[in-house]
């Protein structure tokens, strides 16, 4: 009785985060499906999606919860929704990284989780014996989770199957902040207007990790502290049209 009532509590401090994030004028709670860890995922509504994200692992032909959120399906994708700041990695997850440390063939990464990652020197775009990455301790990088089996350090790469990098490797100059991990779910959907609408104000580069983490850079410091401050404030704002507000209000300032 104790452990339903500790579960039932969790799930509504859970509904009320997804609540202040998307606003309460667009979510139904009782149209909303709520998973714990361990849960078996039945629905029809995510039943024809091909493509599996996170929070949710296929166990043979089982899909299987991983991490406690509201079920999500879009465009033949299905995920769950977890307003958190602690990341879990995942294979197939792209990641911001920071280097610690170097051991033998392997740096050592900061990526938010309670254990260290790994990755091979190997595992860089172009790299041999003779030709390693000339990596130092401090510097950022951008990569894929391809192994993160539990209570193990999980290992990353920075090249894809054809040992192309594809965008990752290391991320130089510029500024790197973290936000909750829904926020940077958001941000890479193609549905989110955010980057779309900077861009029609700033030129930068970003980079978006399921980490928590953002980079990105510009050709002043003021507009990267403009952009930073934007992504941020963002989080809490779901009406689009305040959302632009916001970004020309920004850039009229920098002008």
């Amino acid at each position: 009785m104790f452990l339903k009532c500790i579960t039932h509590l969790y799930l509504n401090q859970l509904i009320l985060h997804y609540l202040l994030f998307h606003g309460n004028n667009h979510v139904n709670v009782s149209d909303m499906s709520i998973y714990l860890p361990g849960d078996v995922i039945n629905e029809p509504s995510s039943s024809d999606s091909s493509i599996i994200g996170y929070g949710i692992n296929l166990r043979g032909d089982k899909r299987l919860v991983t991490q406690p959120g509201a079920l999500r399906s879009e465009e033949g994708k299905v995920w769950l929704s977890v307003h958190s700041k602690r990341y879990i990695p995942q294979e197939g997850d792209r990641v911001i990284g920071i280097v610690t440390s170097k051991t033998g063939d392997f740096f050592r990464l900061d990526i938010g989780t309670a254990e260290y990652a790994m990755i091979n020197f190997t595992n860089f775009e172009g790299a041999t014996k003779r030709n390693r990455p000339n990596l130092k301790t401090g510097d950022i990088i951008y990569a894929t989770v391809f192994d993160s089996t539990p209570r193990t350090e999980a290992e990353l790469t920075c090249v894809d199957d054809e040992k192309r990098a594809r965008g990752m490797g290391q991320l130089n100059g510029g500024f790197m902040f973290k936000v909750s991990l829904n926020h940077c779910r958001r941000l890479i959907s193609p549905s989110c207007k955010i980057l779309l609408t900077l861009g029609n104000f700033f030129k930068f580069e970003i980079t978006v990790g399921m980490n928590g983490r953002i980079w990105i850079n510009a050709s002043t410091t003021d507009d990267i502290i403009k952009i930073h401050d934007i992504l941020v404030k963002s989080e809490l704002v779901t009406d689009e049209d305040e959302l632009i507000a916001m970004v020309q209000n920004n850039y009229t300032r920098s002008v």
